[in-house]
């Protein structure tokens, strides 16, 4: 199976990057065309991997792995609307999946009732508990909680890797699949880690110019980042930025054929050439032409008119290192 990612900071052309893979190449989303959060979301794999490994203490992977399941349980319901039909994107299956996972990445489990715990359970939850256990007569082993201890890193590792080919699997059932595009399973300031994940791995990494991210951002409302302030978020994206080229400068060179860094702007201006920087990258050939760069064209440059004279001037005093046009 060869993987290929497409990674932004949102707003910023990367659906535009997986489109065109996906209309021009036999590169496919088995999560039809959605973003593949499980690794990246706070309670997702990266969160279990840091509390197992990084953030050690006697609760810390118990509590991930229980906000793990809690996020697993809420994505199987995640819908799409396809041609007026409100479609699950996720198989059911990844909940079994998902129990399997856990078991092979734990040493042992018990029923408990931490402290941490007992903070965060109502009154009223818990006098229910304590009256159902005096009324069965249930011993101290049954609880609200499960404790889990973790296997050691490199099993972990190995585990996810075989779990996440699973998933894949599994939404990919009845089509053989082996050129598949994931949209943002991982995010700029950690993208090297997708490397631990996946054997046979490519990253695209799709960047734009400032004013056409807030225009894109402040159009859409977009409730994940700050839109009503202008100085907010010039100051929000050049910090988040700085970070980028931070992280981007210590990546071993070891993986640096692995990734592409493609400039939105450019795609769409230079799209012959640009598009055989990326066919080239992945070393596969274009197989139709049903792309539309001209709607694409149309939406890159938007914010030369929407735009308010001192928005664009103000963005391009502030953000002037990362101007694209």
């Amino acid at each position: 199976m060869k993987l290929v990612v497409t990674i932004s900071t949102g707003n910023s052309g990367g659906g535009a990057i997986h489109d065109y893979l996906i209309k021009s190449t036999k590169y496919k989303n088995p999560f039809k065309g959605q973003e593949f959060r499980i690794m990246d979301d706070p309670d997702g794999i990266l969160n279990l991997y840091h509390n197992f490994y990084k953030n050690c203490s006697i609760n810390n992977p118990s509590n991930a792995i229980m906000r793990f399941q809690n996020y697993i349980d809420n994505l199987v319901n995640l819908k799409i609307n396809i041609k007026n039909e409100n479609i699950k994107i996720y198989d059911k299956e990844i909940l079994s999946l998902t129990e399997k996972y856990i078991k092979s990445i734990t040493t042992l489990n018990y029923n408990a009732f931490p402290q941490f715990v007992a903070i965060q359970t109502s009154f009223f939850k818990k006098k229910f508990f304590n009256l159902k256990k005096k009324f069965f007569n249930l011993s101290n082993s049954h609880s609200l909680f499960k404790m889990y201890l973790p296997v050691k890193e490199d099993i972990f590792l190995k585990q996810s890797k075989i779990y996440l080919k699973k998933i894949i699997k599994i939404q990919s059932r009845n089509k053989k699949l082996n050129y598949l595009v994931l949209d943002q399973a991982l995010n700029m300031l950690n993208f090297k880690k997708i490397f631990s994940y996946f054997d046979d791995v490519k990253i695209i990494l799709v960047t734009r110019d400032p004013r056409g991210i807030y225009n894109s951002m402040k159009t859409r409302k977009s409730a994940a980042y700050p839109d009503d302030s202008l100085k907010v978020w010039t100051d929000w994206y050049d910090q988040t930025i700085k970070k980028f080229h931070d992280y981007k400068r210590k990546i071993p060179k070891k993986y640096s054929k692995h990734i592409l860094e493609i400039k939105f702007e450019d795609f769409v201006r230079n799209y012959e050439k640009e598009q055989k920087k990326i066919l080239k990258f992945l070393d596969i050939s274009k197989i139709n032409n049903d792309f539309d760069i001209k709607k694409t064209e149309f939406n890159v440059f938007k914010a030369r008119k929407e735009l308010s004279d001192f928005e664009k001037n103000y963005i391009k005093k502030k953000l002037s290192k990362y101007l694209q046009w």
